[in-house]
């Protein structure tokens, strides 16, 4: 090779050099953020100080595409396409307030086959960097099963890698469930056993959070409960009301003497932590304890945790035992003429 050509060798190799490592940075840029999403165990996801943005016009189509191939997939009973769907820390708060993971509802229901799936559109679609929340009506109808009542659905999508994957479904109605009736104390929940456990540092934040919305709802705080709570809030009630921010600080002033979150599990999926707790309220003047398994999705917003979500599934009290009956002493033989006006005036 003659020396006219070496000098446009070597900066043709330089270039392609060049080109290499500013293709593997990126490669690396976006994988550590993809595996952030992943494991949830890193925060590259700092949203923008808009709270709830609109979805990209391509998550829409993506998660809008994904909202029917979960229907079609649960109505044909396709379980090859609902395991690219659901993600392996899925929990699914069926309308009773009965918890399940992505393998008791595989075991459990899909087995048993559905005659009816429905979702249609209700709220705004809201977007959270990776995460992605979609409120409608509709309801999942296991064979066998009787007709639903208006049913309000929460669905929450998280970005897995390259697929948006459902991470959570919540449902609730007024009245009876249509499935089995639980007791006051709920159903067995098994999501603290799926993964996306969060990092100890994150989850001493949302547990702190938790305490504090505890406390401000019997306190009727409102400058606390202000800053736990994200401008574009959807507070899906157990009557399936859906409650805005506005709404839901109006209601606090209510006034509850008594709220309480046990059995608590915590999920973390990227910029968003999930949580899930039997919630006892009282509401001041009320004889009645409210119970319900309750979902809290908290979005981390520039360097704070607030609340964007709220759900609960109600557990229907089972009806009031009947009163012992009283047990009357005969009463003394009387002639027989008193007798006959005893059972005239009866």
């Amino acid at each position: 090779m003659s020396n006219v050509n070496r000098p446009w060798r070597r900066s043709r190799l330089s270039k392609l050099f060049l080109r290499g490592v500013l293709t593997l940075g990126l490669v690396a840029c976006v994988g550590s953020s993809e595996a952030a999403a992943v494991k949830g165990s890193e925060f590259s996801f700092d949203c923008p100080a808009l709270d709830g943005v609109n979805p990209l016009p391509e998550v829409r189509a993506a998660i809008e595409a994904n909202e029917k191939a979960f229907l079609k997939a649960v109505l044909t009973g396709d379980k090859a396409t609902l395991n690219t769907l659901l993600a392996e820390a899925m929990s699914y708060v069926h309308e009773n307030g009965q918890v399940t993971t992505r393998q008791e509802f595989f075991r459990d229901y899909l087995s048993k086959g559905y005659q009816e799936a429905v979702l249609t559109p209700k709220e705004n679609t809201r977007q959270f960097c990776s995460t992605v929340f979609t409120v409608g009506t509709g309801y999942l109808r296991l064979n066998g099963e009787g007709p639903y009542p208006p049913t309000t659905v929460t669905h929450i999508w998280a970005k897995q890698g390259d697929r948006w994957d459902l991470v959570h479904r919540h449902e609730s109605h007024r009245g009876v469930p249509v499935g089995k009736q639980l007791t006051m104390e709920g159903s067995s929940n098994h999501t603290d056993k799926v993964g996306a456990t969060p990092k100890s540092g994150v989850a001493r934040i949302i547990t702190s959070n938790e305490a504090a919305f505890k406390k401000a709802m019997v306190t009727t705080d409102a400058a606390v409960m202000d800053k736990l709570i994200g401008e574009s809030l959807q507070y899906v009630h157990v009557t399936a009301h859906v409650s805005t921010k506005k709404d839901f600080m109006k209601e606090l002033m209510g006034g509850f003497t008594e709220t309480d979150f046990k059995d608590t599990t915590m999920r973390q999926f990227g910029n968003t932590v999930v949580t899930l707790h039997n919630a006892h309220y009282r509401h001041t003047n009320q004889p009645d304890q409210s119970r319900s398994e309750a979902m809290h999705a908290w979005v981390k917003i520039g360097g704070n945790w607030v609340l964007v979500a709220r759900h609960s599934a109600n557990f229907v009290a089972a009806p009031p035992r009947a009163a012992p009956r009283r047990t009357v002493a005969p009463a003394l033989e009387r002639p027989r003429s008193d007798r006959a006006i005893i059972s005239a005036e009866i």
